[in-house]
């Protein structure tokens, strides 16, 4: 699938790249200038993930408390959630009070509908955006047979629909500028949940915000448990390569609109490629972000890589079609590259976009299995595709 629309490129740079490089402006959200203050409630434990840096839980004899980092402000607080399972509890001033575990909810982020399958909570969906760019068969279903609504444009959302629904809480991708849908819904009373998994830099860092989500779910020792095996995997097939000797060289991303986007060698797409025994350019680079690029410096610096993966074609014709300079990469030449379009429906849904979060084990065994595929030799592809 060919990325032709801007809302599509944002969810791909989001999902891949982890675009670190937003700033604040004028609507930045309130939170992010809050200190939480130490209060009277007892702390009983607190639980710090082991590779997620964007939240952390902390437990209390009549609740518990989620905090989300700020990543555009080092220190500071996003959002403070306190959980309850008893109306009769004395809660916090600070922070936004929900009951759990959750009986009804918007989802605004298609990344979460693995988690919540694995926590089994998908029934739980009310509502969500672009339901013609879904993949997840479930939430089809539910879309098709009308117990799920489709709110529209993801960046747009309906929120007269939205309020019609009651969703108990809605679940969304935190930005640094807070949008209008989400200011609207807090007006109304309604509890924005937001995740801001995109920020990590690593596969299992990302993966672990199950734990986050499942909190609400009252399912804290479920997603432990769920995590635990999705890191047992990764970390097994990471250790397949650990003995390579050539690594061979990689590139990433594509051309959009005159910009190449490559992962900088502190980002999400730079630890797969090191951990599946990949050489790449920026390696070394501490960017976290992505890196904006001309085809001639991308030329330059990656003429001679040997895979390319993330690219946007379909097939080498069309790569010809839209520049001759594709050609001339050694990747290109010698038939190494592939798109994440393989499992894809005729409306445009992506599983990439979806369950990858989920299963970074896959993610790495696609990439051996297309560069060492000796390592892997009954794997077959789960997201990546070969252009044809």
């Amino acid at each position: 699938m060919q990325v032709k629309n801007p809302i599509l490129l944002l969810i791909c740079c989001i999902f891949c790249f982890s675009i670190n490089g937003c700033k604040k402006g004028k609507n930045e959200v309130a939170a992010t200038k809050t200190t939480i203050k130490q209060d009277e409630f007892s702390l009983d434990s607190k639980v710090i993930p082991k590779y997620a840096k964007g939240f952390h839980i902390e437990h209390f004899d009549s609740f518990i408390r989620v905090k989300i980092h700020n990543p555009w402000a080092e220190g500071e607080i996003y959002a403070v959630y306190n959980l309850y399972t008893n109306d009769t509890v004395t809660l916090p001033q600070q922070g936004v009070n929900i009951k759990i575990p959750l009986a009804s909810l918007v989802v605004n982020t298609f990344a979460y509908f693995e988690f919540l399958d694995q926590l089994s909570e998908l029934d739980k969906i009310t509502g969500t955006s672009d339901g013609f760019r879904i993949y997840n068969p479930k939430i089809r279903a539910g879309l098709q047979e009308e117990r799920i609504v489709d709110l529209g444009n993801p960046f747009n959302m309906n929120i007269e629909k939205t309020l019609a629904l009651n969703p108990q809480a809605i679940l969304t991708s935190a930005y640094a500028q807070r949008d209008n849908y989400s200011e609207r819904m807090i007006q109304a009373g309604v509890p924005v949940i937001y995740n801001l998994e995109w920020m990590e830099n690593s596969p299992l860092a990302r993966a672990e915000w199950i734990k986050m989500i499942a909190v609400f779910f009252d399912k804290e020792e479920m997603a432990d448990s769920i995590f635990n095996k999705i890191e047992w995997r990764y970390l097994s097939k990471k250790e397949k390569t650990k003995d390579i000797q050539k690594r061979h060289t990689v590139m990433a991303g594509d051309n959009f609109q005159g910009t190449w986007y490559v992962p900088g060698g502190n980002s999400f797409n730079a630890a797969l490629f090191r951990d599946a025994g990949l050489d790449y350019y920026y390696k070394n680079d501490e960017r976290s972000g992505s890196i904006g690029l001309d085809i001639e410096t991308v030329l330059t610096q990656f003429g001679n890589a040997e895979y390319w993966f993330g690219c946007a074609a379909k097939s080498y014709k069309e790569l010809a079609e839209k520049d001759p300079k594709y050609l001339l990469f050694e990747a290109v030449k010698k038939k190494h590259v592939f798109n994440n379009n393989n499992r894809t429906t005729p409306s445009g849904g992506n599983d990439y976009f979806e369950s990858a979060i989920a299963y970074p084990d896959l993610l790495l065994c696609d990439l051996i299995k297309a560069v060492y595929p000796h390592l892997l030799p009954h794997y077959t592809f789960t997201y990546i595709k070969e252009l044809e």
